[in-house]
């Protein structure tokens, strides 16, 4: 029997799953060896690989990964979730992420959230001014 090919929801399901879970492997494995990027309010990667190692020090705070939407149209997917972390019980940080797949695999990928809780754990450069998220740099396709 020959497995059936993953959508493009259900590969990004995956990876959202494989991140919560710590399976680093399993994430690395739904991503692009080429051409890939992300770009988020804290920082950009054009390597899946640089992003994974990112991933394995930055997402140790993640407790739990709520998908509270999705969205899919043709090889576009975007979710809507709520990360809760170690910093506060009382602090869940709302995120959308736009997922791109090409040929079986997530190309780009783009998080929108607050990182003010995060920067104040992770100081860098106090004369770098944040970066700012003032729009989604892809395009939809569809």
């Amino acid at each position: 029997m020959t497995p059936t090919a993953l959508t493009p929801r259900e590969l990004v399901e995956r990876y959202i799953e494989a991140i919560a879970r710590f399976d680093y492997a399993t994430a690395r494995a739904c991503l692009a060896d080429e051409d890939f990027t992300y770009s988020g309010p804290i920082d950009t990667f054009s390597s899946a690989d640089a992003l994974m190692r990112y991933l394995e020090l930055a997402t140790p705070i993640v407790q739990r990964v709520e998908i509270h939407k999705a969205f899919e149209a043709g090889n576009d997917v975007a979710h809507f979730m709520v990360v809760g972390t170690q910093m506060s019980e009382k602090l869940a940080v709302h995120v959308a992420q736009w997922a791109h797949v090409r040929d079986g695999r997530i190309d780009r990928l783009e998080i929108v959230f607050d990182a003010h809780w995060y920067r104040v754990l992770f100081p860098g450069d106090e004369e770098q001014a944040p970066r700012p998220i003032t729009h989604i740099q892809g395009r939809w396709q569809g």
